[in-house]
């Protein structure tokens, strides 16, 4: 085990945190967890008092980062777009990227959380959800509002959540062995950022183009 200055100690078990996490989910040992991160147990003790408090901390920076990328995107839209309605094309777009794009086990952790939350199997994920993407997704509610003012408040909220259940599938399986390249024989790849961006953001506006429902 190594003995490093807090900060550095910090530092290695927040990374080692958040790389078991995303391989293990809470089935995540503090095990695991030492011999990541080649620190003594009672280190991660003395700075985060438990694994539930390591795991809060790892988790809420990951959704924190994700949701503050959104609502950067979301103002940067809303300027250039200078009062009037911001395409739903850029408001996906924005949506979608934390997902794909920065470290890996960050995105994957991202993923897990979201999966977690809408599955209501874990309380921390559940918690996170009212506290940072519950802000998020009624703001990117207000802006599909604003883009599609003829369809109807439960029209934009079903749509929105339909889609946003169709992005965390898809993006929940885009490794180089992801099963839709098997099952397409190699014809679609979600592996492909570019191609996953483009029939997932056609997929969703088209679905919002459509009329009010009955």
């Amino acid at each position: 085990m190594i003995d490093a200055p807090d900060s550095d100690a910090r530092d290695a078990i927040t990374r080692a945190a958040v790389r078991q996490f995303a391989r293990k989910g809470v089935e995540t040992t503090m095990r695991d967890i030492v011999e990541e991160a080649g620190i003594s147990l009672g280190a991660i003790n003395y700075h985060f008092g438990s694994k539930l408090g390591l795991a809060y901390e790892v988790y809420e920076d990951v959704a924190w980062r994700a949701c503050e990328q959104r609502r950067m995107a979301y103002e940067s839209l809303e300027a250039e777009a200078n009062g009037g309605p911001v395409p739903a094309d850029k408001i996906f777009r924005a949506l979608i990227k934390p997902y794909l794009e920065g470290d890996e086990d960050r995105r994957k952790l991202l993923i897990y959380i979201l999966q977690q939350q809408r599955l209501a199997k874990l309380k921390l994920a559940r918690e996170l959800g009212i506290k940072h993407f519950d802000q998020i997704a009624r703001k990117t509610i207000a802006m599909l509002r604003r883009s599609y003012p003829h369809l109807t408040a439960r029209d934009v909220a079903w749509r929105y959540n339909l889609a946003l259940a169709a992005v965390v599938w898809v993006v929940s399986d885009c490794g180089l062995d992801n099963r839709l390249k098997i099952i397409s024989d190699g014809e679609a790849d979600a592996a492909d950022r570019d191609q996953l961006m483009k029939y997932t953001i056609d997929f969703i506006v088209g679905a919002f183009d459509r009329g009010s429902a009955p």
